[in-house]
């Protein structure tokens, strides 16, 4: 269950190590079962600082608290791991309270009874802590500790970006810490994939989840991307596409020039293999570039441009 065990003992999460104790003690003669016989509501305000203050005043366990927080915490240590190695009779005593023989508070796994040994102060303890030392009847499983979760961070590339491979420094805050790290861009890149970065997550006992970097690739104005073929339109005079000639072409590494064939069609597509996207994975290989012709008509006509589509009206064309 999870407890803020800084508000129980009422320090900040800042307090001192003698801080902590000096809260310790206030509470302990306030809740001893002593001074207060037959008080259920202060035997469990006993337990819960007895509890607050066996984590806080172990230097390993308060970092782990600190670190993963009251949630993972309470989910990997159970009562006879927090109480490991707690010699209640020794702190108390300090306090000049009486401990009952409690001593360090040892547990048998799985019997729901103190082991053999034990320094347990008869049935004060079980009715504080429980038989076997876990809050109930039998003592629950402690549970595995857990990897932290996966972090989702959305990440924004350039189309070339994506065309050629880079790599990319990212600046990130995850669980409240900034962090540094460059990621590797492969080519081919696309819209909608994700890229793993292995154990750069969110934290957890168990260590840290992974990082998933959700791609948007940016739009190009030359280029439209179709899987890994890309389109581009490519501008022609009326006279080029009739009798045939060359057009200037965008494509990844830049402009190339292409042969027209005499006749070629606005509708139609020219086709350059292996000018298109890379394919995600596959070193060397591209998929299509694909080129649609677009009339380049200059406003006003001149003169002679004016006679020249008189006289191709008047043949039929």
């Amino acid at each position: 269950m999870k407890k803020d065990y800084y508000a129980v003992l009422g320090v900040a999460k800042d307090a001192t190590a003698t801080e902590i104790k000096k809260a310790y003690r206030q509470a302990a003669l306030k809740f001893h079962p002593d001074k207060n016989q037959g008080d259920k509501a202060a035997e469990e305000k006993f337990k819960d600082v007895s509890e607050a203050y066996a984590v806080l005043s172990d230097e390993q366990k308060r970092k782990k608290y600190d670190t993963f927080g009251a949630d993972n915490f309470a989910q990997s240590y159970s009562t006879e791991d927090i109480f490991k190695d707690f010699n209640i009779d020794d702190i108390l005593s300090q306090f000049g309270m009486r401990g009952n023989g409690w001593g360090n508070f040892k547990f048998r796994r799985g019997s729901g009874g103190p082991s053999a040994g034990a320094n347990v102060g008869g049935g004060m303890f079980d009715d504080l802590f429980g038989a076997g030392g876990a809050r109930g009847s039998a003592r629950q499983p402690t549970a595995a500790p857990t990897k932290g979760k996966d972090a989702e961070v959305p990440i924004l590339i350039g189309f070339f970006e994506a065309m050629n491979g880079s790599e990319r420094p990212l600046h990130l805050t995850i669980d409240g810490q900034e962090q540094q790290l460059t990621v590797k861009i492969p080519p081919g890149i696309s819209t909608g994939k994700k890229l793993r970065v292995k154990g750069e997550g969110h934290r957890g006992m168990a260590g840290r989840g992974d990082l998933h970097l959700l791609v948007t690739v940016a739009d190009d104005p030359r280029f439209e991307r179709k899987g890994n073929d890309l389109h581009v339109t490519a501008k022609v005079k009326p006279s080029v596409l009739l009798l045939g000639g060359s057009a200037e072409v965008e494509t990844l590494t830049g402009k190339k020039t292409v042969k027209v064939a005499a006749g070629t069609s606005t509708a139609s597509l020219m086709r350059i293999r292996n000018h298109g996207a890379p394919l995600l994975g596959k070193t060397g290989e591209q998929g299509d570039l694909y080129i649609r012709f677009e009339l380049d008509l200059t406003a006003p006509l001149s003169e002679a441009q004016v006679h020249a589509a008189e006289a191709l009206r008047e043949a039929g064309l």
